[in-house]
C-alpha cells in the first residue's frame, strides 16, 4: 500500500527544530515583545526556546510555523547567498547551510502535503543534503542517482540526458531493484538547468511502473521552468525563478 504523505503529529514531531530555526532568525529582526504579538506565545516562553533550553510541543509547533513563515521571505533569503550568472547559479552557499536546508525543507513538507510518497530522488549532488534532510523529516527513502556506473548492466537503471550548452550527453545511473511500482517518488533539484534530465527522470520511473509525486527546485531558469511538463496527477514547486 502506498503511503500518503500528510501533515500529522509523526511529520510535526521532526519539525521542532524548523520552528527553532524560524524563531531565531526572526529574533534577529524583532525583540521578544514583537516576537511574542508575532506568535501569540509569552515572552518567557520564547526566550526558553531561542535560547535551547526547552523545545516546543507540537501544538506550538505548528503555532510558530503558521504565524512565522508568512513573514520569511524564503525568496530573497536565497539570493542572498546565490551566486547568479547569466548561464548558471552557484548554490553552495545554500546547500551548505544546515538553517537553509531545514527551512527549505519546510516549505517541502507544506507544498507536498498530501501528495502520494514513498522515496525522494536527488537529481543532482547539490540536491542531495537537501533531499537527506527532507528523507529523515519524512522517513522515506532516497533514490541516489551515481555518476558513474557501479553496478552490472542488467542490475542498472540509466538516465541519458543533455545540457544546454554541451554537444556530449550525460548518464546518472540507479539500481534496478531500488524503484518498483509501488513507488511514488518526489524529484528534488538545487538549480535546474536541463528539462532532459527531468524527461528522462519521469521516464525511468514510469517504465519501472513508479507514480511520479513531483518535482521540487530551489532554483531554476524561468523559461526552462514553464517548459516542464509533469505526468497527471504530478505538481512541481520552485522556490526562486532566474
Amino acid at each position: 500500500m502506498v503511503r500518503t504523505f500528510v501533515k500529522s503529529t509523526s511529520l510535526m514531531h521532526g519539525m521542532e527544530t524548523v520552528a527553532l530555526d524560524l524563531l531565531k532568525l526572526l529574533k534577529q529582526k524583532y525583540d521578544y515583545k514583537t516576537l511574542s504579538e508575532i506568535t501569540g506565545l509569552p515572552t518567557p516562553t520564547l526566550n526558553r526556546y531561542i535560547k535551547n533550553k526547552t523545545v516546543p510541543r507540537s501544538q506550538n509547533v505548528k503555532k510558530i510555523i503558521e504565524k512565522v513563515i508568512s513573514l520569511v521571505d524564503i525568496a530573497e533569503l536565497i539570493k542572498e547567498k546565490v551566486l547568479i550568472s547569466e548561464d548558471s547559479a552557484n548554490v553552495y552557499e545554500v546547500v551548505s547551510n544546515p538553517n537553509m536546508l531545514k527551512l527549505i525543507n519546510f516549505f517541502i513538507v507544506n507544498e507536498f502535503s498530501g501528495s502520494k510518497l514513498t522515496a525522494i530522488m536527488p537529481l543532482d549532488v547539490h540536491s542531495i543534503p537537501l533531499s537527506t534532510v527532507s528523507a529523515i523529516t519524512t522517513d522515506r527513502k532516497i533514490l541516489l542517482l551515481s555518476e558513474r556506473p557501479l553496478w552490472d548492466d542488467d542490475e542498472t537503471i540509466t538516465l541519458t540526458y543533455k545540457i544546454p550548452g554541451f554537444v556530449e550527453k550525460f548518464k546518472l545511473w540507479l539500481p534496478k531493484n531500488t524503484v518498483s511500482n509501488k513507488d511514488s517518488v518526489l524529484m528534488i533539484s538545487s538549480f535546474l538547468n536541463s528539462d532532459s534530465l527531468v524527461n528522462s527522470a519521469v521516464n525511468m520511473l514510469q517504465k519501472r511502473g513508479a507514480f511520479v509525486t513531483g518535482l521540487f527546485s530551489i532554483m531554476a531558469k524561468e523559461q526552462l521552468w514553464k517548459k516542464i511538463l509533469l505526468p497527471p496527477g504530478s505538481k512541481k514547486k520552485c522556490l526562486l525563478l532566474v
